[in-house]
């Protein structure tokens, strides 16, 4: 019977639409290939022996080359079952070179055909669009292919000011939850909470830890169960003020984020609220490490953690560094996938005959949302910020229009309020 083969990895690179694996083959050392799921850019890292100083001199690389790789597990299953890795295509960044031992290390960032798509700043005025809208326009000005993998997002109106169209694009993904990523010729935008949904790919276990290297961190801190957003809107840009969380807002477990940004409306405010807070609870719980090489694990895919206790679960995997040397390793960051803050967008109401709008008179107790409270109740009296909590209406229709409810607390311990209010801000 035939001996069986040792599984092993390999890598094929060019440059400048050219293979390079022959004339590198005395000289490489290890190949270092970066995943990320979303926001900053794959990479590629080259480490060459340059004992005849040959890499300093007449084989000396020109930044911009443009770079590409594929790694390849040979035989990784059973025997004649390859499985591979395409790292796509990079733009030679970085050039170093040291002595004791000599090396060169070619360092390469993954960029779309036109580097314009980082580099140009642009100044311009969405108006009535969506974000797929946006994503599919900024992709075929570069000639790149678009996916879009996400809820319909509508945006009423945004600038674009002096920044490149990578960048923007990026900012407005984050700002509603959606994770971004341009590569190998396209741009893809996607949920990540519905790719947290898929069923994990493959198990790693604690003994897949190379030397049992691995962190495990679980936070309280700079996570949270909600989010009060002040927003403005509207052709007077008033100051409004709503909540989103998990839990009530009043409640004892309750760890509310406080969020300033534009919104177009209500809706619009409560889903970047809520992104905000699901942006900050991907720290909760994280595991990072190195493991022995696994072709399944990619940036973006879903894995089950075993062997680590109260470790274990459902985690996705944010960033993944494969390196190819002598022993082929993956250090891996995952974020444990846990229930994500959403909201359900209520449909602006008709004005049916039946439809009653909510009336407050004098005596009511109403809860005050936080925000400002004003010295009168006239245009351009001077406001100061406080608390939400109970409070009393003690005056209403003030006749200076601007500011019409007075509002006195209930609770001192929960808010200071004591003064002149916007309408809107309590219910």
């Amino acid at each position: 019977m035939a001996d069986a083969k040792a599984r092993r990895a390999e890598t094929s690179l060019k440059f400048n639409g050219k293979s390079v694996n022959t004339s590198l083959k005395d000289y490489l050392e290890s190949v270092e290939y970066t995943d990320v799921a979303s926001g900053s850019s794959d990479s590629i890292s080259i480490t060459l022996h340059n004992i005849d100083m040959r890499w300093l001199s007449g084989w000396y690389p020109k930044k911009g080359d443009k770079m590409s790789g594929t790694i390849f597990f040979r035989d990784w299953n059973k025997d004649g079952k390859d499985l591979k890795i395409e790292c796509g295509s990079f733009v030679l960044d970085s050039i170093k070179y040291s002595g004791g031992p000599l090396q060169a290390i070619f360092e390469g960032l993954a960029i779309p055909a036109s580097e314009s798509f980082k580099t140009r700043e642009r100044t311009k005025t969405w108006k009535k669009v969506t974000i797929k809208q946006i994503g599919r326009e900024i992709a075929k000005r570069y000639k790149l292919k678009f996916k879009y993998d996400a809820g319909n997002i509508k945006i009423n109106a945004i600038e674009q000011s002096q920044k490149a169209d990578s960048a923007f694009l990026y900012d407005l993904c984050q700002k509603y939850g959606l994770a971004m990523k341009a590569f190998r010729g396209q741009i893809i935008i996607f949920d990540k909470g519905k790719y947290e949904k898929k069923n994990p790919v493959t198990t790693i276990a604690r003994a897949d830890f190379v030397d049992d290297a691995w962190d495990f961190i679980d936070t309280l801190e700079g996570t949270y169960t909600g989010a009060r957003i002040s927003y403005k809107s509207g052709k007077n840009s008033k100051e409004i003020n709503t909540y989103v969380g998990l839990v009530k807002e009043n409640s004892k477990k309750a760890r509310t984020l406080k969020v300033s940004e534009q919104a177009d409306d209500l809706n619009d405010a409560k889903h970047i609220a809520a992104a905000k807070v699901n942006e900050a609870n991907e720290q909760a719980t994280t595991i990072s490490g190195t493991i022995w090489a696994n072709p399944k694990v990619v940036a973006g895919a879903t894995v089950n953690v075993v062997g680590l206790g109260k470790g274990n679960g459902k985690y996705y995997v944010d960033q993944v560094k494969t390196s190819v040397s002598d022993g082929t390793t993956m250090d891996v960051e995952l974020h444990k996938c846990q229930k994500r803050l959403s909201f359900a967008k209520k449909a602006k109401s008709s004005k049916s005959a039946g439809a009653k709008k909510k009336t407050y008179k004098v005596g009511d107790i109403v809860n005050f949302h936080g925000g400002k409270h004003y010295v009168s109740s006239y245009p351009g009296a001077t406001g100061y910020s406080v608390k939400a909590g109970k409070a009393k209406i003690t005056i209403a229709n003030g006749s200076g229009k601007a500011h019409p409810w007075h509002l006195v607390t209930q609770n001192w311990s929960q808010t200071s309020v004591y003064g002149w209010v916007d309408s809107g801000t309590f219910d």
